[in-house]
């Protein structure tokens, strides 16, 4: 890269990590204020915007924020200077400040803020669990002869077709006949103008994200035999891609009592827990913030206990009398270590660039005593 990168270089890594298809419905990530093409001479990352970040940026030359929580979730008719967001904005703008929000996207995202509460506690991974952004989703179908099945299925997967779950080039294919009469002015891949034919070709079936369909397509013409292939788009019921949660498993299983000074040490907090003390803890599910609702989710999936940052008291009744262990660990504690593990990325992807992480005095910016 020639010079700088821009807040839209910046943009466009976030987006190849954590892409803004995996945020809720009422989130509001991304570009919240600035200009895409302004030169990025440093970072500021943090879990919330404040003034003290601002300041924070500003002693280390940075020019940008990133942050976990939006500032702006609704639409703004005004900017009061007498409310802490006002006072914040203006203070953006008066220092030069772009800011972009990694929200609901960067907690489902693989390294995130899932994943890192999963290293937090020295969790062995297992699967990813929950609810998640629904993503409108694809089925293609075509039809070749058999010696181009396996490079038309290489060239749909390359070109974003066939990914689901932890798996990649998933097709079915499936043999058939298939029949034509080439017309004047054709040019076939085989038979005769003028005369009916048959082929033996194999059906190709492969899902994929709809965004996508136009460049799938695109791979299949260019790749097909055929002067003209043909295929079928079959619009299909939204998918979730990436769920929010994550399960993991201890090294060896701990009482629900102990767990609890584990996640105290881990997470350099203290916890609330709810149930059993001595219920046996093996396969711990993780949600950082506000997760306490995911706590059925994270039953059926064969979880122990659900770690996240909040747990109201009748989610925690409901679900301790379902068997379930619950671990209110705080919003702060659970999230902000993922942040650092987005400064990492940056640091990683742009090392011309300096990415620090702003952590806030203890009782200010939402950081608790």
């Amino acid at each position: 890269m020639i010079g700088m990168p821009t807040i839209a270089d910046a943009l466009t890594f976030l987006e190849s990590i954590a892409p803004s298809r995996w945020a809720f419905d009422f989130d509001n990530v991304g570009l919240l204020m600035g200009s895409k093409d302004t030169e990025v001479r440093g970072i500021a990352f943090a879990l919330d915007a404040s003034e003290a970040m601002v300041d924070f940026g500003r002693s280390f030359g940075a020019n940008l924020l990133v942050t976990h929580h939006p500032i702006l979730f609704n639409g703004t008719k005004k900017v009061n200077c007498s409310s802490s967001d006002g006072r914040l904005i203006m203070a953006m703008a008066q220092a030069g400040f772009g800011l972009i929000a990694s929200h609901t996207n960067w907690d489902c995202a693989p390294g995130g803020i899932s994943d890192t509460m999963i290293r937090t506690l020295g969790l062995t991974p297992i699967m990813s669990f929950g609810e998640g952004a629904e993503v409108p989703y694809s089925k293609i179908v075509t039809f070749a002869p058999p010696e181009y099945v396996d490079p038309i299925i290489d060239v749909m997967a390359d070109a974003g077709a066939g990914n689901v779950g932890n798996y990649r080039r998933c097709a079915f294919k499936g043999p058939g006949m298939g029949t034509f009469e080439p017309l004047e002015g054709s040019d076939p891949f085989t038979g005769r103008i003028g005369k009916s034919d048959e082929i033996e070709e194999h059906r190709i079936e492969m899902i994929c994200p709809s965004r996508v369909v136009d460049d799938v397509v695109m791979a299949i013409v260019e790749r097909h035999p055929y002067e003209q292939p043909a295929f079928d788009v079959l619009k299909l019921k939204p998918l979730v891609e990436q769920p929010l949660g994550r399960i993991g498993e201890l090294a060896k299983p701990l009482r629900l009592g102990d767990f609890k000074l584990h996640c105290d040490k881990s997470f350099a907090t203290s916890s609330l827990a709810w149930g059993d003390p001595n219920k046996v803890i093996e396969k711990v599910a993780v949600v950082g913030g506000s997760g306490d609702h995911q706590w059925d989710e994270a039953l059926k999936a064969g979880a122990d206990v659900l770690v996240t940052g909040e747990v109201r008291h009748h989610i925690a009744k409901e679900a301790t009398e379902m068997g379930m262990g619950m671990m209110a660990c705080g919003h702060y504690a659970t999230e902000n270590p993922g942040m650092d593990s987005l400064r990492n990325m940056f640091a990683t992807q742009f090392p011309e660039v300096r990415c620090q992480l702003f952590t806030p005095h203890a009782g200010l910016s939402a950081r608790p005593l």
